[in-house]
């Protein structure tokens, strides 16, 4: 055999015909807001809209294609809680997603809204896309998108970034919305850390809103230590609801009721 004879054989780095695969491409999800909670026009009242329609980015190691049971459990809970949790109010969604619960702290009059999530391209493009389609089609004053800020951020990171969005005079955000984010056990720290620090302290009824369902059930009690862990930091924990829903994924049957479960809590002061 010569020096120029191959001996791994013809085409040995040729990629096949599937070795480049498209990326998925970006899917649509639509929540429907309960219908004693749209008021109709002639009311003066709540009116935008009763359906939204977010687009979610393909398929995401971040899980931002999805739209979860707790972001529409964590939608539902502030539609029949607006007018105390957010009218007037300034909004942090942490972990955001989509951002469906931000959309309906802007339906209920939330005066600032700033939706974050990890500081990957595609999914703060995808945020600001359903900004925008939010606000060109909630019909409201042409001022509506200004009431938004979308940010990547990356949690316990210097939260003074997240901070200057504030209005001017406010000391902190009046709500903060962790809408199944706490499955990730190893952040949690840092995830307490920006509640703590981007809170308001001056809003004596200034809350966190954690949402979530154990999704892996044998870890259901790292779920838990989050709350334990917030006591400990000092924050007070009080449990608002446990509802049943239906599991996000096809796993163990004998887990199935632990899955379907969705969980909400306030943090606070």
């Amino acid at each position: 055999m010569s020096d120029t004879d191959s001996v791994l054989g013809d085409g040995i780095f040729q990629e096949p015909d599937d070795f480049y695969k498209p990326e998925d491409p970006p899917s649509f999800d639509t929540y429907e807001r309960k219908p004693e909670l749209v008021r109709t026009s002639e009311t003066n009242d709540i009116s935008r809209p009763s359906k939204i329609t977010l687009r979610l980015v393909g398929k995401s190691p971040l899980w931002g294609h999805l739209l979860w049971n707790a972001s529409k459990v964590t939608a539902n809970y502030l539609d029949l809680n607006g007018s105390r949790l957010l009218a007037n109010k300034t909004v942090l969604e942490l972990g955001a997603g989509a951002g469906l619960p931000s959309f309906i702290a802007a339906i209920h009059d939330a005066k600032k809204v700033v939706i974050t999530d990890y500081p990957e391209a595609d999914l703060i493009a995808n945020i600001d896309y359903n900004v925008d389609k939010y606000a060109r089609e909630s019909q409201a004053e042409p001022t509506e998108r200004e009431r938004f800020q979308v940010a990547g951020y990356i949690w316990g990171n210097d939260t003074e970034q997240l901070c200057k969005f504030l209005p001017k005079g406010s000391d902190g955000y009046d709500l903060i919305i962790l809408s199944d984010v706490i499955f990730n056990h190893s952040e949690h720290a840092k995830l307490l850390a920006t509640c703590w620090n981007c809170l308001s302290r001056r809003n004596s009824d200034s809350k966190v809103f954690v949402v979530f369902t154990p999704h892996r059930a044998r870890l259901f009690h790292r779920d838990l230590q989050f709350f334990e862990d917030a006591i400990q930091l000092g924050f007070k924990v009080q449990k608002l609801f446990e509802e049943k829903w239906w599991p996000m994924f096809e796993e163990d049957e004998d887990t199935k009721d632990v899955r379907s479960m969705v969980y909400g809590y306030f943090l606070s002061f």
